[in-house]
């Protein structure tokens, strides 16, 4: 049974809980929850042969931006890969293009988005050793002390929640609703983003962890989304970190500010020590 299948059933036995009372999760096969949680650690490793090797970021503004291996341009490249002045980026609007376009060499050059009207020069060096072979990210133990019930209570409506994001801007999520959950007998709550066709929750929250084994920003989880008063299921062993937690030269939010648990969550993805990623 997949991971989306075994939500889908703990949801249909959560909801019949009534809202005094505080179920326990579904049990899981231990063997089928070690073989999903091994899969998804994998392709979390994967992931990072499309992060690590990344070499800069750059904004785009309006009109044409150099860029080459002269050290004087808004856009720094490689000059063993780069001559001096190598071409320009040339933007209107949302339309980007890069004149001329690389040729050959390791250094693919892109467009980066954050769903906004701000652009940027991606540069990513193809022979960086991750691309074949990504480091292991350590994990904590999987214990389902960490994978809880909780209840989603819905917003009125929902609201747009401006966050800040890594690169010093602002990006905007859907707010639409709190999942109430309990640890060790302490309830909390997490401000969950989402859209309405999507079957899963977007939360992003800190944890005293993060200041010693975990990504110093804060980690993510994707719990299946349920209607309002609804149980769904919390895995904190699956809580997971983003881009920015492996380079600096990346787009990623930041968690709203309530969403910082009191308790040290010792479940999930710990930071990867020598990486370069995004500090406060």
């Amino acid at each position: 049974m997949n991971r989306f299948l075994a939500t889908v059933i703990a949801v249909v036995a959560l909801s019949a809980c009534t809202r005094d009372s505080w179920p326990e999760p579904p049990a899981v096969n231990q063997a089928a929850y070690e073989k999903e949680h091994a899969a998804w650690r994998e392709e979390h490793r994967q992931g990072l042969s499309q992060v690590l090797p990344i070499i800069g970021i750059w904004p785009l503004e309006e009109g044409e931006t150099p860029f080459g291996s002269d050290r004087a341009l808004p856009i720094v490249l490689p000059a063993q890969h780069f001559p001096a002045r190598a071409g320009v980026v040339r933007r209107a609007g949302d339309d980007v293009t890069i004149v001329p376009e690389p040729a050959g060499g390791p250094i693919r050059l892109s467009v980066a988005s954050a769903g906004d009207s701000r652009r940027w020069l991606m540069g990513v060096d193809e022979s960086h050793p991750a691309v074949k072979t990504p480091p292991v990210v350590e994990t904590f133990p999987l214990d389902t002390r960490w994978r809880v019930a909780a209840r989603f209570d819905a917003f009125d409506k929902p609201k747009p929640v401006r966050v800040p994001d890594v690169r010093g801007g602002h990006m905007e999520f859907m707010a639409t609703g709190q999942l109430v959950f309990r640890i060790d007998g302490q309830e909390m709550k997490l401000t969950a983003f989402g859209e309405p066709e999507s079957p899963e929750l977007f939360v992003l929250f800190k944890d005293p962890t993060n200041r010693s084994t975990t990504f110093g920003g804060y980690r993510i989880l994707l719990p299946k989304a349920v209607n309002d008063d609804e149980w769904t299921v919390i895995d904190f062993n699956f809580a997971t970190n983003p881009p920015c937690a492996y380079s600096k030269y990346t787009i990623c939010p930041l968690p709203p500010p309530e969403n910082k648990l009191p308790v040290a969550i010792e479940a999930g993805l710990q930071r990867l020590p020598d990486a370069q990623g995004y500090s406060e």
